[in-house]
């Protein structure tokens, strides 16, 4: 079978998008000007908060890769001198994304990772050159972890399936609320974490959800 590319990404507020931001307005019960100015402040702190999560208003800073289970984790950050910016990130996912003919595995990717990409690439005039099958209910070529072990209902994260299911993490302190204000290891460290993860929850779900491996390694973690 071909190798897989199991990639996950991480996002950040795009500052170039801040004025699209709707203006609060406070509740038409609020008379008192302080109170009303705190409601206006701590929304806007709340959208910019929730930014990073909207391909419309967030860039991509990091993606995380592992091309089959085989191979050590490579994790690129904006500002590598591979991929000095985010578009140079991008073009070095899709030319991944095509050697691999378009078969790629993540948690939640065709819900998120994919459609932030692609949103991504149409905002910096990149083109794709295979484009990802988005169809919900498939199990190839792109594997969702999220949607298969959730049947596509309602489904909780990654970090919460890994702790239910005794897969450790080794980052516990951290989560995706902290990525903006992480330095550059940390990133790359929490980066290559979270697709630790997404890969051992394959290989547990191999077997159950997805065809048997035939043989059990732990995730490589980069190095």
């Amino acid at each position: 079978m071909q190798p897989i590319l199991f990639f996950d990404i991480e996002t950040a507020t795009n500052p170039d998008a801040i004025g699209f931001l709707p203006e609060p307005a406070a509740p038409a019960n609020y008379k008192d000007a302080d109170k009303i100015a705190q409601y206006v402040t701590e929304k806007k702190t709340e959208q910019f908060q929730q930014a990073p999560l909207d391909a419309d208003l967030g860039k991509v800073i990091a993606i995380a890769m592992q091309r089959g289970l085989e191979y050590s984790a490579e994790v690129c950050l904006v500002g590598d001198p591979e991929t000095p910016d985010e578009a140079a990130l991008l073009r070095f996912f899709w030319i991944n994304f095509v050697q691999l003919n378009g078969r790629v595995c993540g948690y939640n990717i065709l819900g998120f990772d994919l459609p932030y990409l692609l949103r991504r690439s149409f905002a910096l005039n990149i083109e794709v050159p295979l484009m990802p099958r988005l169809a919900k209910y498939q199990t190839e070529p792109v594997v969702d972890l999220m949607g298969i072990l959730y049947n596509w209902g309602n489904a909780r994260g990654l970090k919460w399936v890994c702790k239910r299911y005794g897969i450790q993490n080794l980052l516990p302190d951290l989560d995706g609320s902290q990525v903006a204000n992480m330095d550059r290891d940390t990133l790359r460290k929490y980066a290559g974490n979270d697709l630790a993860l997404l890969i051992e929850l394959y290989k547990r779900m191999c077997g159950v959800y997805l065809p048997a491996l035939e043989s059990y390694q732990p995730a490589f973690l980069p190095r």
